[in-house]
């Protein structure tokens, strides 16, 4: 399996290299077959490996493992770059530079997520994007080589470097492909993210350099690190500044309200490709981040500082990102800002520190990622046709593009959580999760239930039924109108995948729930049986002890 991983993560990387030597070529449209065959590759490569990894799992069954963080499928390689090797004791004192990577439940269906969205925005982008074509699909396919290698590294150098990586085509794909304002967002979310992610290297260093003081030979690895620092977890002051610093690239990343600013610009100026693929899987990047270091190597920081924290955030994100969306015109910019919201949920849910919670935010990455893809992709898609996406210029569109408004209708209703459609487990997971932990932040959260409801309902109801208001779109000649035409077969090929995820984890999230759940469970562990209180009261007595203020 791990060759199957190394050939994922190479596949469209390659193809984008390929893409870039022919990118002074005159034949630019041959660009999109190859961005399609290396995304399709990707695609079944992805597959095969969920496959193979399920069967692994039911062969294995539980993991005997300690650590918070397992991979069922790893390779290691370990070189000592500076220093003597010739005793255990000097080579522990070495400079060495370790390569991790691995698959666990969370990483698998994430990949998955990636490659299929990937496919869906070279679909899309097949008539939007006519010039440079060689160079926009070689940022599209090596943007899905970084991602895919952020959800594959257990190494915490290695995480960064692809968690960073990630900016470079994405802010390419902004910058050159997008809007009117595309380089002021593009500078915009560069600048915004990457500040975020030097304070968060602050954490990361933190994490390892004291687990190296401590005794670990191998302080990068991440279920080695997760292990120790279950056995040896550090004084409660250090965890709570190192959460701080993790916390502040992590909630940039999702984004998490007051940290939001640059997403709906981003959103609005990128193209559909880009929208799809920020809103799809690099928001989520963050989410992960807390996943794979805060919640198993902080847990007490998380549980004193993190729980109450994250909920207050994630349900003003959630209220306020809703009201936001109520009051748009412009489509686009109601979906970016119901992204703030959903993601809401997901922070919520991994912030509960239970199996129910953390699972439900595992799903609500997977099932935004799914539902919010497809309504951008359906945006971009009557853009192309209309050249707006004001709502004062649409109304009654049903009449003129049936199919695409019964989609459009379907994948909101997925949005907004309705039983039977994949938002409904994610959601209602994070929200039992949470009632668990502390039932007035339940509450206070399933408010945007109802909101999500109305704006998505509101924006319906004008831009698709009612009486048909279309602006004069004119052909090349002489101003005659074009005629408008219904959703293609290639655009039904990019969205009709992701409209069925989202029906087959509505009606059967099982599967999903069961590829997961010995990874949530292992961090869930961590949080049996205790309460804020408690682990407050240790730290006072911890600060208290004779050995502390000798210190």
């Amino acid at each position: 399996m791990i060759q199957l991983l190394f050939i994922l993560l190479l596949v469209p990387l390659g193809a984008g290299g390929l893409l870039l030597l022919f990118s002074g070529v005159s034949q630019q449209r041959s660009a999109r077959w190859i961005a399609l065959g290396g995304s399709l590759v990707a695609l079944a490569l992805s597959l095969q490996l969920a496959a193979d990894y399920r069967a692994l799992q039911a062969e294995q069954g539980a993991s005997a493992s300690d650590s918070p963080i397992n991979p069922r499928v790893e390779y290691r390689r370990v070189w000592e770059i500076i220093g003597d090797t010739s005793t255990p004791e000097a080579a522990a004192d070495a400079i060495k530079l370790e390569f991790h990577f691995g698959l666990d439940g969370v990483s698998v269906v994430m990949i998955v997520l990636t490659t299929l969205l990937t496919v869906a925005c070279v679909l899309c982008s097949w008539e939007a994007i006519n010039e440079r074509e060689s160079e926009f699909y070689a940022a599209l396919l090596i943007l899905q080589s970084g991602v895919i290698g952020v959800f594959c590294a257990f190494d915490a150098v290695l995480f960064y470097v692809f968690f960073e990586f990630t900016l470079i085509p994405l802010f390419f794909m902004i910058a050159i492909w997008g809007g009117p304002q595309r380089r002021y967002a593009a500078v915009k979310f560069f600048l915004y993210t990457l500040a975020g992610s030097l304070v968060t290297l602050l954490g990361l260093i933190t994490l390892i350099t004291y687990a190296a003081k401590g005794g670990l030979t191998s302080p990068c690895s991440l279920p080695e690190l997760a292990g120790w620092y279950k056995a040896h977890p550090m004084p409660f002051e250090l965890q709570v500044a190192t959460f701080l610093a993790l916390s502040v690239g992590f909630l940039i990343k999702v984004p998490v309200f007051p940290f939001h600013t640059w997403l709906p610009l981003a959103h609005v100026e990128a193209p559909t490709a880009g929208s799809v693929l920020l809103a799809g899987v690099l928001l989520k990047l963050g989410t992960y981040g807390f996943l794979r270091f805060c919640l198993p190597m902080l847990p007490d920081a998380c549980l004193t500082i993190g729980m109450p924290a994250a909920a207050i955030l994630s349900i003003v994100g959630i209220v306020y990102g809703s009201l936001c969306a109520l009051i748009q015109r412009d489509v686009k910019k109601l979906v970016a800002y119901s992204s703030v919201a959903h993601l809401g949920f997901c922070i919520l849910g991994l912030f509960a520190l239970n199996v129910e919670g953390i699972t439900g935010g595992v799903l609500q990455m997977i099932n935004h990622g799914l539902s919010t893809g497809a309504l951008f992709l359906i945006v971009g898609m009557f853009y192309e046709r209309y050249h707006t996406r004001m709502m004062d210029d649409l109304g009654g569109l049903a009449n003129r593009l049936p199919l695409m408004a019964a989609i459009m209708v379907f994948v909101s209703m997925a949005s907004v959580g309705l039983p039977g459609l994949n938002g409904f487990p994610g959601e209602m997971l994070s929200l039992a999760g949470m009632f668990k932990r502390n039932p007035y932040y339940a509450a206070a959260a399933a408010t945007g239930l109802v909101l999500g409801a109305w704006y998505l309902l509101s924006m319906l109801q004008w831009v698709f039924f009612g009486q048909l208001k279309e602006p004069a779109v004119h052909d090349h000649d002489h101003g005659h109108h074009a005629p408008i035409r219904d959703i293609s077969l290639r655009e039904l090929a990019a969205v009709i995948p992701l409209a069925a995820a989202c029906l087959w984890i509505g009606v059967k999230p099982q599967p999903l729930i069961d590829v997961i759940r010995p990874d949530v469970e292992a961090v869930a562990k961590l949080y049996e049986g205790r309460t804020p209180i408690e682990v407050k009261a240790l730290a006072v007595a911890e600060a208290q002890s004779p050995e502390r203020q000798e210190q």
